[in-house]
Order: C-alpha cells, then sequence, then structure tokens
C-alpha cells in the first residue's frame, strides 16, 4: 500500500477533517482515506452509463420494424465456422 502527502491544506479543512474523524472513531489518515473513496464513489455514480451516452447521441432515434426484424434474424444466425489454416 502506497503513502499519500498532501500539502498545502488549509487550517480550516483540517480541523473539519480532525473533527469528522473523531466522530467516527477513526485516525486522521482512516478519515482523510474514507473521505476521499467516499467522493470518488459518488463521483463515479453520477457519471453516466454507456447507454445514457449512447441516446444523448442518437436522441429520439428508434429502430424500424423491419430493422428490428433484421437484427434478430442475423443474432440467431449459427456462427461461422473458424479459418482453417491448415
Amino acid at each position: 500500500m502506497g503513502d499519500l502527502l498532501l500539502r498545502g491544506i488549509d487550517d480550516a479543512l483540517k480541523v473539519e477533517l480532525q473533527e469528522s474523524a473523531r466522530r467516527n472513531g477513526r485516525s486522521l489518515s482512516d478519515e482523510a482515506i474514507a473521505q476521499i473513496r467516499s467522493a470518488l464513489e459518488r463521483e463515479q455514480r453520477q457519471r453516466p452509463t454507456a447507454g445514457q451516452r449512447l441516446r444523448a447521441v442518437l436522441g429520439d432515434a428508434t429502430f424500424e420494424d423491419d430493422e428490428l426484424r433484421a437484427i434478430d434474424a442475423f443474432r440467431k444466425q449459427p456462427d461461422r465456422s473458424p479459418p482453417d489454416f491448415t
């Protein structure tokens, strides 16, 4: 496990972190880790999913019935044989 040195933390932030550590029964280092982890998890949850990004690009576009049938037929085709390199 690696170490991380944080420089330039203002006094008010350090006091807040110390108080939070005391309330949660953790060391200052453990509290900083917990706070960083929590912030990163929140950020991760706020990122759009691949489906949401795709919807943003496609907008209200939808497939026509014949396109959906073609996709379904393609998906039901047997897999092709692997190439023969002999």
